[in-house]
């Protein structure tokens, strides 16, 4: 379970694969989601947020049934004070690139 403390998605609960770092947050006509594996990309009416993780994940097993089961993560995150350019967010070389310089000395 994925949630976010403040910012536009604050309030979102969501069932991710993976968790990063930073996190690319998109909602699209009241829908919330993220894009947590390594290629996902923005469709072009989604709206982008930057997140980043706060403290250290966990993982939880859920068995939903149905073959929906699995380990999930569970990571808390917070809107990122300066968010990127909407081009940095908007493909996945840019983003990977913006996340570089973030952690890089």
């Amino acid at each position: 379970m994925t949630t976010f403390q403040d910012g536009p998605a604050k309030g979102q609960h969501l069932m991710l694969r993976r968790c990063a770092r930073f996190l690319r947050v998109v909602e699209a006509n009241g829908k919330w989601d993220a894009l947590d594996q390594l290629h996902d990309e923005p469709r072009p009416e989604e709206t982008l947020y930057a997140y980043e993780i706060v403290g250290e994940p966990g993982m939880m097993h859920l068995n939903a049934g149905r073959g929906r089961g699995g380990c999930y993560p569970i990571a808390t995150y917070r809107l990122v004070a300066n968010q990127p350019t909407d081009a940095d967010m908007r493909t996945t070389e840019a983003w990977h690139a913006w996340c570089v310089k973030r952690v890089s000395p």
